[in-house]
């Protein structure tokens, strides 16, 4: 048996060894750490708002523990300790999230329960960086706990999932999808419902060609409850809806620095108003070290509805150590 203290185990986690995310470990058990902790500073200059700086923190933390069953089968469960809303003062205590069980057999595929994501995330290949996303749509309300099985076949996985949420109108939320991933290339198709009016359909891709790295993505929906511009920033939609989204997504990376930029777009009709939006982002990264990255963005954006428009822009920096 060997077994690392946490206060060893928090030690080489910050040395950066090799080992650096497992804290404990005996014949037929393992248990990993690791997490991130992020500073941000955003200026933003736009119709609807004011145009004062902020600046606000984040952090995530996971522990994952693993048991062998047999050479062929094991048993994973896992948590993490996200930091609560840091742009007010109303809520700063951290909170558990991202609960999972999962048994993962070579031959009969993954299976999960509890906050096991959603297949439909296979599609969101055409962002990078720090930049803002308006592309991903948030089906049917539901973002809750519930069931997922994926099982790859040499180059090709597939997922479905089916997750639930009581203090939803939308009671259930499902989806399924193909991801091929070879070692430069990887293209998706995928579909989500809540079961009754609201439905999307993706496709996306990306490709590496040497130090380029280029993706795109397509969306179709009907009466999706949002679409999402970032982590924290989501944009409500009334139904009836239905509409379109495209993103085209760019990166070059060179020694420790990475400029990258996005192009996205929705055309839409909200309640029987026709609603356009976009939003393009340039981006620089550079990687102080391995564990610690900064980036800067600038990104500007658009909305039309009705024949109003309102448009912006915003300025963020970030900086983001990982262990």
């Amino acid at each position: 048996m060997n077994i690392k203290p946490l206060a060893i185990a928090m030690s080489v986690l910050f040395t950066g060894a090799a080992a650096a995310g497992e804290i404990y470990k005996s014949d037929a058990n393992t248990v990993e750490l690791s997490g991130w902790a992020k500073g941000i500073a955003v200026y933003v200059d736009a119709d609807a708002g004011d145009k004062q700086p902020h600046v606000f923190t984040d952090a995530h933390l996971n522990v994952k523990g693993t048991h062998e069953l047999s050479e062929e089968a094991k048993l994973i469960g896992s948590f993490a300790i996200n930091a609560g809303d840091s742009v007010t003062k109303e809520n700063r205590n951290a909170e558990f999230a991202d609960i999972k069980l999962e048994f993962d057999h070579v031959g009969y595929g993954n299976f999960s329960f509890g906050d096991t994501g959603n297949s439909f995330g296979a599609i969101e290949k055409a962002k990078q960086g720090e930049g803002s996303n308006l592309y991903i749509i948030g089906q049917g309300g539901v973002d809750g706990q519930g069931i997922r099985y994926k099982k790859t076949i040499n180059d090709l996985e597939f997922s479905a999932n089916y997750e639930t949420d009581s203090d939803s109108e939308n009671e259930a939320n499902y989806a399924a999808s193909l991801n091929y991933k070879a070692e430069d290339f990887s293209a998706a198709v995928a579909y989500g419902s809540d079961g009754d009016e609201a439905n999307s359909l993706g496709l996306a891709g990306d490709v590496t060609l040497g130090d380029f790295t280029f993706g795109a993505a397509f969306i179709s929906f009907e009466n999706a409850a949002s679409l999402k511009a970032s982590d924290s920033v989501e944009l409500t939609l009334s139904s009836p809806n239905d509409g379109e989204t495209y993103s085209l997504a760019a990166a070059y990376k060179f020694e420790s620095f990475k400029v990258y930029g996005s192009f996205q777009y929705a055309d839409g009709d909200l309640q029987g108003t026709a609603v356009e939006a976009q939003t393009a982002y340039l981006g620089l990264g550079y990687d102080v070290t391995d564990a610690f990255k900064t980036d800067f963005v600038l990104q500007t954006g658009s909305v039309e509805q009705d024949g109003d428009k309102q448009d912006g822009y915003g300025v963020k920096f970030v900086a983001k150590y990982s262990f």
